[in-house]
């Protein structure tokens, strides 16, 4: 897979992030894991390309290994699937902390859709070529 398949990002843990236990909320780290999509989404797509269409999250499944404390460091990593399915898309997303040990990891579907009319678009080929240069 190309490496625009992949893209990263460095956080460091505000204290807004934080919950009673101390360590970074567990909503923080789906924010991180729709932050770096969406990232990765804006530096890939040509402005017309990210002017049509938009993503919505259909499904993000979470496993949290290790937590996270206030100014902690994380690098965050993600990757799109290799299948596409209709107007559905897979991303794998990675978190990291400084010692680059995994503190969470998500496997999220997400659907294209028309940025007008909201509804589902089936990815072509061009939203593909986006993420994927074969070239």
């Amino acid at each position: 897979m190309s490496d625009s398949a992949n893209h990263q990002m460095r956080i460091i843990a505000q204290s807004q992030d934080i919950d009673e236990l101390q360590h970074v909320n567990n909503i923080v780290y789906l924010n991180w894991v729709q932050e770096v999509a969406k990232e990765h989404w804006k530096l890939r797509a040509t402005p017309v390309v990210f002017n049509t269409y938009k993503w919505v999250v259909v499904n993000h499944n979470i496993t949290y290994k290790k937590s996270v404390k206030l100014g902690d460091e994380v690098l965050i990593k993600t990757q799109v699937s290799k299948e596409v399915k209709g107007a559905l898309w897979g991303r794998a997303v990675w978190i990291f902390d400084s010692a680059n040990i995994l503190v969470a990891e998500a496997n999220t579907q997400w659907c294209l859709v028309d940025a007008q009319s909201l509804r589902p678009k089936r990815i072509t080929q061009e939203i593909i070529s986006t993420f994927i240069n074969n070239g």
